[in-house]
């Protein structure tokens, strides 16, 4: 016995009908096929073959199998065809075995039930001799031989992304054999049936972040997101009853207050008017006010159409660093098109990315922690993690994205830097740090020299440490002391000493002379 999930979606086909809880699918039959006369043969055996295509279906399948498919086959949409068990034989006069597939509910979960004229209600359905087959790019699917008569549950058990699938349908072989146009009483039968279900198909939501660098890439500064959706068709006789954009902003992710812009076809749409707004908890949530697409707008209200493009813009900034994820999701009619059991579906995922910078300014000895030297800091293309040696030709075209100043310890810290985002997919990226001012009594390097190259990585722990070093201002004509300058002073003391002692001598050696000639 299979066990299958319920799906949601809508079921129809050309020529189908649906009776009772479930879908019975009519099915049209090939052109070559021979439709047998009389009662039904229970002891032939016949075939399936299953056609995707998608809604709108713009072609037209006689009931004779002529005429000509609809344009937009589905590939890769994989069905499950499973024999019912316990339906009195539909080749049985008494028609007991039709009644029992009429008021079967195909989308119960097999054993089937539903309400069978005739039968106990505890009678249960069960399948049995499942088989799968896969639509092709073509639409169709291998066709299914050797099948006994009877009644068949059809389960698409998955489908590509972007496409809903359809809920599973029931078809009977043989099926009734039309030979005109509206004609379903002629009293032939098709073994070898051909059915031709539905799916909605859709383009995926998409979720972009806008060019980084043209907003900032200092932590704190705007980052713009967009949502977009292509309206899907609907059936036909079907309407737009929900439409509603929901983002939850992660927690890494401030909303910009005031920042989001809603546009239908171009058209910016008015809060209040057009739909409503709710920001709650940064969990954007958007819901438009529609109406059924072709009659004139009724008050806060606009028509939804096919084809047309919805796009929610915002605005938000980051308050942490590391790689901060988004995804926002669109629920139209509570379809399903990514087929994962919830209604609405998912945009792609970005991710923006931040990283820390923490370095130290310390002077030529590495015996002191200097505050007060001042560095613009440079974003760079460099993003292979290397971060070579700066140079002032890798400044050309470069214009400054910050400046910071070291603290009174040394510390030189950016609580966090642009690193990348989905559009570029890089975990690492160089910065330039340029010296432009040197702490108080320090010489300012130039050239290469002031320059200082730091590779900045994703994460909140992980970060970039680096030394800066400057020379001690020297004084011009201040005395030197020790070393050579106090050999020198020895030298020219004791010189000096000498003439002094020759001096006195001499002196003494004159009066000498002057008293002896008295």
């Amino acid at each position: 016995m299979a066990t299958y999930k319920k799906t949601r979606g809508m079921i129809a086909a050309a020529g189908a009908v649906a009776l009772g809880f479930g879908g019975l699918m009519f099915a049209t039959i090939p052109a070559n096929a021979v439709p047998v006369d009389g009662p039904v043969d229970a002891t032939k055996t016949g075939s399936l073959t299953i056609h995707k295509f998608e809604y709108p279906a713009d072609g037209n399948q006689n009931p004779s199998g002529t005429g000509t498919n609809p344009t937009g086959p589905i590939g890769d949409v994989v069905f499950t065809v499973c024999k019912i068990d316990n339906i009195t034989s539909l080749g049985d006069t008494s028609n007991a075995g039709w009644a029992q597939v009429k008021g079967l509910n195909a989308l119960s979960t097999p054993p089937l039930t539903g309400t069978v004229a005739g039968v106990d209600s505890s009678t249960t359905f069960p399948v049995s001799g499942c088989q799968t087959v896969t639509s092709a790019a073509s639409g169709s699917t291998p066709t299914l031989s050797g099948l006994a008569v009877g009644a068949y549950l059809v389960t698409e058990t998955s489908a590509p992304a972007g496409v809903v699938k359809g809920d599973p349908f029931i078809v009977t072989l043989p099926t009734p054999a039309d030979t005109a146009a509206g004609a379903t009483n002629t009293g032939r039968w098709e073994y070898d049936v051909n059915v031709y279900p539905k799916n909605l198909k859709s383009t995926a939501p998409t979720k972009t972040i806008h060019d980084q660098p043209n907003n900032g890439v200092v932590l704190g500064q705007d980052i713009d997101y967009t949502i977009s959706q292509v309206v899907p068709a609907l059936p036909s006789g079907q309407s737009y009853t929900k439409f509603v954009v929901t983002d939850a902003l992660d927690a890494k992710l401030d909303l910009k207050s005031g920042s989001v812009v809603v546009t239908y076809d171009g058209g910016t749409l008015t809060e209040g008017t057009d739909y409503t707004l709710d920001t709650t908890g940064d969990v954007i949530v958007v819901t438009l006010l529609a109406t059924v697409p072709g009659t004139p707008p009724a008050p806060n209200s606009i028509p939804i159409e096919a084809g047309k493009t919805l796009t929610v813009d915002f605005t938000a900034t980051a308050n942490a660093t590391g790689e901060i994820p988004n995804t926002a999701v669109v629920n139209i009619n509570d379809l399903d098109f990514d087929g994962d059991g919830t209604p609405g579906t998912p945009t792609t995922e970005v991710k923006t990315r931040w990283g820390n910078l923490l370095g130290e300014k310390i002077n030529a000895d590495d015996t002191m922690k200097l505050g007060g030297a001042k560095f613009e800091v440079y974003m760079t293309a460099d993003t292979d993690g290397t971060c070579a040696a700066a140079t002032t030709a890798d400044l050309a075209g470069l214009s400054s994205v910050t400046t910071v100043t070291s603290a009174a310890m040394g510390s030189i810290a950016i609580p966090g830097l642009w690193v990348g985002d989905t559009n570029d997919n890089v975990t690492n990226r160089c910065y330039i740090l340029k010296e432009i001012e040197a702490p108080a009594g320090y010489v300012l390097p130039t050239g290469d020299a002031a320059l200082h190259s730091v590779n900045v990585t994703v994460g909140t722990v992980s970060t970039a440490t680096f030394d800066v070093r400057n020379d001690q201002q020297l004084v011009p004509g201040l005395p030197l002391t020790g070393g050579d300058g106090e050999r020198m002073l020895l030298v020219v003391g004791g010189a000096l000493l000498i003439l002094g002692a020759v001096g006195v001598a001499l002196r003494l050696n004159r009066r000498r002379e002057i008293t002896a000639s008295a």
